[in-house]
């Protein structure tokens, strides 16, 4: 029998969760945002972003950008957007996405059981982008400890530069 990766168990760990967990501190935050940095990727906040935009993840240019003029002075909902994003930067540094079509739809269908609109916004994305984003809500709505464990999995290579 074939083991699956260690991000791959945690993050199936992650589904049973009730509700989303996030960190309670900006010391939290920063220690990610420190480990990110780690990797090559720059964290940008931006105070002129457009209403609704809560941050993104620029592939080319290696940077997250969080926009502080749409998020409250709140380390909870900031955590959310900084470990949304911090799974783009996963993907980006695995090369594709982080789980198969059939475990990412198991994953979302127990997600939906707990919060039934979890994945509505994602028709505002191109079709293309529905698994990465979908991804990337599976990965916001993890415990923070698992974030981080995921993230040094799938960009250990970039870790040990």
């Amino acid at each position: 029998m074939a083991r699956l990766p260690r991000g791959l168990v945690v993050l199936l760990m992650a589904l049973g969760l009730a509700a989303p967990v996030q960190a309670t501190s900006w010391n939290r935050i920063a220690q990610f945002l420190k480990l990110i940095k780690t990797t090559g990727v720059e964290a940008l906040v931006a105070n002129d972003c457009p209403a609704g935009l809560l941050g993104a993840f620029h592939d080319g240019r290696q940077v997250i950008l969080l926009c502080g003029n749409n998020l409250p002075d709140d380390p909870a909902p900031v955590w959310v957007v900084l470990a949304h994003e911090a799974a783009h930067v996963m993907q980006s540094c695995k090369g594709g996405t982080l789980l198969p079509p059939a475990l990412l739809s198991s994953g979302m269908d127990a997600a939906r059981r707990v919060q039934p609109d979890a994945f509505q916004d994602l028709n505002l994305y191109h079709s293309a982008q529905h698994h990465v984003e979908a991804e990337a809500r599976l990965v916001q709505a993890m415990p923070p400890d698992q974030v981080v464990t995921l993230f040094q999995t799938h960009c250990a290579s970039r870790l040990e530069r």
